[in-house]
């Protein structure tokens, strides 16, 4: 709101002792995040009104509301510190949005025993969130409430900042819980659910603010675990994002929370090994082992292709017209290599190519090319400027994992510079059996490697935890990364061995140390060639008992290989993997041709048992935010969750459902407990027992 008449003088509303807002124990407060004020430790449990004005805004958990002047000030009152997750307990309200009220009317009372007892303060905090505004604080001490000046507020000459963490739809501030802070994944999950609405929304980190559309910016601020963030809106629905985003956030933002000690994590998200020593011997190159496997070949150097791209353009229209048409083209590639993954339940590789979907549209990348584009550049310089400069920015961050995402933001960017001009960033004609050498590998490169050629990769860059490391994992290529830049000097067609367990590249071995390697390789594909042949005999016991084998599953690829495996079906289809590392539920069309797929695998003489959603609790969806749990385990999850009249399980059933005709099909629902009652009941012997389960 405008200022219209001078100053306006705000009193107490509540009585206490007053403490400076720098000395609150709360950086977002004591930083002046959300604007200027002051703080009281109250002696009373009664809130009343500091000035004349209307209530505009009231927060769902009763602690906090905001009243605006007839002059247009805004005022903040936040009753304590992480209060919010109270959820109302303790607080009463006796206004409503839209009321008007007078000077030391009542607003609101509370429980201070109950809040001191769970919260981190009783602190009382008078805000002015008005961004053009001057605060001139009148009184120290004691304070009485509707009686004691606290202070006066000036309209200033200052133009308006572009800074939103002072308006008035501001969320609380949000710990991060986050095991690894907001990396990639989290925070395309954030970007992607902010663009779903249509206000400008602020993601904030002490003084710092970004765009929280923008995947690119989220990363760089760096945000780490116990972090504290907050969320602020502008616009038609500015209400609605705050809410929703501030929840997602603080359910995870699809990751999982509740990670117990020995708990088996995600790759991803594990730290990168520690790098060995270096080695005496010169021939002998130390890494950090990327991807295990021993490999023998020769040493191909994979170059980067450098290409002239003209700096000036033919007009702002065509050159924007030949941007856009290039990162469309492109974005309708990696939607037919994600849908091609999660059909084949790559979900690991999959996840990678949404989230590379997610950076394609960043608008930070979009407008700071198109900046380019208004100073006269080609569409080709100026994208390449643009995807070059956000790389450089998250390649010199200190998290590993935020830094790892260069190399995706360059991967995209190539991809539609590739659109554009038509070049190859790499020469194709690598030889058969070899050892690639290069300083990074992007998603795209290692997705398309031929594991028949190719037999492991060493980069001087990259690192464990990178995309492309994932990625070699997935595909069973040896990989060590981090190595000396020397290895980029061994000349092509140098015989080497790779070691992916140990992490380490030796050139020149002796021929022993070959044919150790070799000897090694030939044992274990002898004996996976006895397993295989034994696979096809049935499962008997020594007295004739024969046991059914089925293999439990995750997708596509590994339905395939249960016949070839001897299996006799599948025991447990965890359906996850099609509701996992994305944005959005999936389709009940694209669910059935996963379900389809994996039934003529199989065929119509085995087992398919698909489990129905099991998620919730310590496996939240980004789509779903959920409340947390003390015990996420065992609580709303699974098909209690599913109950709650989700149309996203009516879905799943559904698309189960039409694949029975193809297959001997099972549903199994998780979650179903048991429960028992007495076994002794009127009218029944006392060895009668119902069952358990009705």
């Amino acid at each position: 709101m405008a200022f219209e008449n001078g100053k306006t003088t705000i009193f107490a509303p509540i009585s206490g002792v007053i403490v400076p807002i720098t000395d609150v124990p709360d950086p977002t407060f004591a930083q002046k995040m959300l604007g200027d004020g002051i703080a009281i430790d109250p002696i009373e449990e009664t809130l009343y009104s500091p000035c004349d004005g209307k209530i505009i805004q009231i927060h769902s958990s009763k602690h906090a509301l905001t009243i605006a002047t007839p002059e247009g000030e805004e005022i903040l009152i936040h009753i304590g510190i992480d209060t919010v997750g109270l959820k109302g307990e303790g607080f009463k309200t006796f206004v409503s949005e839209g009321d008007d009220v007078k000077r030391h009317d009542q607003l609101i009372v509370f429980d201070a025993d109950l809040i001191a007892k769970k919260a981190a303060s009783l602190l009382t905090l008078v805000i002015i969130t008005t961004q053009d505004a001057s605060v001139n604080l009148l009184s120290s001490g004691l304070a009485v409430s509707g009686e004691t000046p606290l202070m006066d507020v000036e309209k200033t000459d200052q133009p308006e900042t572009v800074s939103l963490c002072g308006q008035l739809n501001v969320s609380e501030p949000i710990v991060i819980l986050n095991p690894d802070g907001l990396h990639a994944r989290p925070s395309a999950v954030l970007a992607s659910n902010a663009k779903r609405f249509q206000s400008t929304i602020k993601l904030c980190l002490q003084d710092k603010e970004v765009n929280a559309k923008s995947v690119v910016a989220i990363m760089g601020l760096s945000i780490k675990k116990y972090d504290s963030v907050i969320i602020s809106a502008e616009g038609p629905d500015s209400a609605q994002a705050v809410e929703a985003l501030a929840t997602l956030v603080q359910s995870g933002l699809g990751e999982n929370l509740h990670v117990i000690p020995g708990q088996r994590k995600d790759t991803a998200s594990e730290p990168a090994p520690s790098k060995p020593a270096p080695s005496d011997d010169p021939n002998v190159m130390v890494g950090v082992s990327a991807s295990p496997g021993l490999v023998t070949g020769v040493i191909y150097q994979l170059e980067e292709v450098t290409v002239d791209l003209p700096k000036e353009g033919f007009g702002l229209a065509k050159e924007q017209q030949d941007l856009e048409a290039a990162i469309t083209k492109a974005q309708e590639e990696l939607d037919q290599i994600e849908n091609s993954l999660r059909l084949s339940a790559d979900t690991s590789k999959a996840a990678i190519f949404a989230a590379h979907k997610e950076l394609l549209t960043d608008p930070e990348l979009k407008e700071s090319a198109f900046a380019g584009l208004k100073q006269g550049q080609s569409a080709a310089w100026a994208w390449r400027a643009s995807y070059q400069s956000q790389a450089e920015i998250l390649s010199k961050l200190e998290n590993p994992l935020l830094a790892a995402r260069a190399t995706d933001i360059r991967d995209i960017g190539e991809r539609v510079l590739s659109q554009l001009i038509g070049f190859e960033k790499r020469s194709t004609a690598i030889p058969s059996k070899a050892i690639l050498v290069a300083s990074d590998l992007t998603p795209s490169d290692t997705a398309n490697l031929s594991k028949g050629e190719v037999l492991g990769f060493c980069l001087t860059g990259g690192s464990a935890t990178s995309h492309a490391s994932i990625l070699a994992r997935a595909a069973g290529l040896p990989a060590v990364v981090a190595v000396s830049q020397s290895a980029l000097k061994i000349p092509n067609g140098t015989l080497a061995i790779l070691d992916g367990d140990q992490g380490f590249l030796k050139i020149n071995p002796a021929p022993s140390e070959v044919t150790e390697v070799q000897t090694k390789q030939i044992q274990a594909s002898e004996m996976r060639q006895k397993e295989l042949e034994a696979a096809s005999q049935p499962a008997m016991t020594i007295d004739g008992f024969k046991i059914k084998v089925c293999g439990n599953i995750s997708g596509l690829a590994e339905a395939s290989e249960i016949p070839g495996l001897g299996g006799e079906g599948v025991g447990l289809l965890r359906s996850e993997f099609l509701f996992l590392d994305r944005t959005e539920a999936p389709t009940e069309s694209e669910q059935t041709a996963s379900y389809e797929g994996i039934a003529k695998h199989l065929g119509p003489n085995r087992d398919l048992i698909v489990r129905t959603l099991d998620v919730g609790g310590d496996k939240p969806l980004a789509y779903m935010p959920l409340p947390e749990e003390i015990n996420p385990f065992l609580g709303i999850r699974g098909i209690r969750l599913n109950m709650l009249g989700t149309e996203i399980f009516s879905a799943q059933v559904r698309s189960i459902l039409k694949v029975a005709n193809l297959t001997n099909l099972g549903l199994m629902f998780p979650m179903i407990s048991p429960l028992f009652r007495s076994s002794k009941r009127p009218g029944t012997s006392s060895t009668e027992k119902k069952r358990p389960w009705a």
